[in-house]
């Protein structure tokens, strides 16, 4: 990412040339969409996972509760391969999977009455299955419990692989991690450890391209206020050539937060940190907390916050709230994007949700009851999601530019399965597509964001008329100018892919 703006020591020499340069990168709307075609899900698959593209092609997981196959679509989104996962039997379950240029790596749980068992098989490029199983780790069953205990990261260029366990004793709460390279050689193994704090749990782990590895851990001890569930947030850092652990709290007494969410550079060893805040004792005190942390060093580089104001928050256009601070709170952070100066860019999105209570009436006519009256209940999941906004923050903390791009996603008991948005970075563009009120109009947009801040809108197709239901959340970008969308209707599914 190379957001890094200009000094305003000339910047407005610059005016003219950045709004020419902006419809100059604005020229790489979508050029082609393919679209695959459309299957019939089979009933023994209950979901799937679009897990990215490598040399093989698309690669699609779908998976049951007993049932598990990775499809390959080939360039032109047609199925080129397809293999039935072997992770049937009882007890079996499949925790992660990681592409690898020519292979995928499928880490999977085995249990025993003793033991639960981590494992590993790698797929060939043509999906066949070895006998072969590497084991990872290991743990006793009575410290598993009835909840998941493996996971798997990957670095942003996939060269460092994490897999971690995250474990609760008596005294303590842990999180034990094994870095490995893309080999699949163990290059480190420690664990980060909390002895204080309540209802404490892992919120965000990263590694980054180094295998230095960032976690936030959130603790809270009864204060918490509606979604600010955590009165502290603590951040603990790996360095791995140095094989050293540092541990940041992010606390104050007044303060609760929510909402967290880390990053980490590519091009610096930079962790960044965001997560909403709230002043307990000051209404007028809410917004975003950041920071930022050098990995090499494991030292806390900038701690800051954003408080929100009603003149942060005028240009957003869309919901109807007494006050800006009820506005406010909805706010949450979505993404950050490291800024090649050392800054990042912030991504936001309003969202809500709350369940609405029906009385419906009953005909109960009678003789004796000449009227009506109400017995049956229904409730009803509204789904809200808001205005997207984009900060671009200095290394100092200070605010560069903010902008913001209007939307509103009103839908009812499907979790919001088809709101919020995608995003998608190219050429140096920030680009959020969406669907807005699809269930009326059909119109899929892209919001454009420069550099610096400008914006552009575009409809880029009509999901009624092309016959598509696209589905933001899901999304996957597969390299530096192509974006594929899931379409489901009912029990139908397809790929919609974008290029630039």
């Amino acid at each position: 990412m190379k957001f890094k703006v200009s000094s305003d020591a000339y910047r407005w020499k610059m005016t003219v040339i950045f709004i020419f340069s902006l419809y100059i990168s604005y020229s790489s709307y979508a050029q082609k969409i393919l679209r695959s075609t459309p299957d019939k899900v089979a009933s023994r698959f209950s979901d799937y996972d679009i897990i990215g593209k490598n040399n093989m092609g698309l690669v699609v997981h779908y998976f049951g509760s007993n049932e598990s196959e990775i499809v390959i679509y080939d360039a032109n989104l047609k199925i080129s391969n397809r293999r039935e996962m072997p992770f049937k039997s009882k007890g079996v379950s499949l925790e992660g999977i990681v592409l690898l240029p020519d292979n995928i790596l499928l880490f999977y749980t085995t249990n025993s009455e003793t033991y639960q068992y981590f494992k590993l098989k790698v797929l060939d490029n043509r999906l066949n299955i070895p006998n072969e199983t590497i084991l990872l780790d290991s743990l006793p069953m009575a410290s598993v419990g009835n909840g998941k205990v493996f996971y798997v990261k990957t670095s942003p260029d996939k060269s460092k692989i994490l897999t971690f366990s995250i474990l609760k004793s008596k005294v303590s709460y842990y999180v034990r991690f094994t870095i490995m390279s893309d080999s699949i050689r163990v290059l480190n193994r420690n664990l980060f450890s909390m002895t204080e704090g309540n209802n404490i749990a892992l919120k965000s782990i990263k590694i980054n391209n180094e295998g230095n590895v960032i976690a936030l851990l959130g603790s809270g001890n009864g204060n918490a206020d509606g979604d600010y569930n955590f009165d502290k947030y603590t951040s603990i850092s790996f360095n791995r050539s140095t094989n050293t652990i540092a541990e940041q709290v992010l606390q104050d007494p007044d303060y609760i937060f929510k909402n967290v969410i880390s990053e980490v550079s590519t091009r610096r060893n930079f962790a960044y940190i965001a997560a909403c805040y709230k002043n307990t004792k000051n209404k007028n005190d809410v917004g975003i907390y950041y920071q930022i942390i050098d990995l090499r060093t494991n030292t806390v580089l900038l701690n800051s916050k954003m408080p929100f104001s009603d003149e942060i928050l005028q240009r957003s256009q869309t919901g109807e709230f007494k006050t800006w601070q009820d506005k406010a709170e909805l706010v949450r952070p979505k993404r950050i994007i490291p800024r090649s100066d050392g800054g990042f860019v912030l991504v936001t999105e309003g969202e809500y949700k709350f369940t609405r209570v029906e009385r419906l009436p009953v005909n109960t006519y009678g003789y004796y009851n000449a009227t009506p009256y109400t017995s049956s209940v229904k409730y009803v999941d509204q789904n809200y999601y808001y205005d997207i906004g984009v900060f671009s923050i200095n290394n100092d903390g200070t605010l560069d530019w903010q902008t913001n791009m209007p939307k509103s996603q009103v839908s009812e008991n499907d979790d919001g399965y088809f709101s919020s948005f995608a995003f998608f970075e190219v050429d140096n563009v920030l680009k959020f597509l969406y669907n807005e009120d699809f269930y009326n109009i059909g119109n899929f947009v892209e919001y454009n964001v420069n550099p610096n801040g400008l914006t552009k809108r575009q409809s880029v197709l009509n999901t009624e008329k092309q016959n598509v239901v696209l589905v933001p959340l899901k999304a996957k970008q597969l390299d530096a100018h192509t974006i594929v969308f899931p379409s489901e209707q009912k029990r139908t599914l397809q790929f919609v892919m974008f290029q630039y």
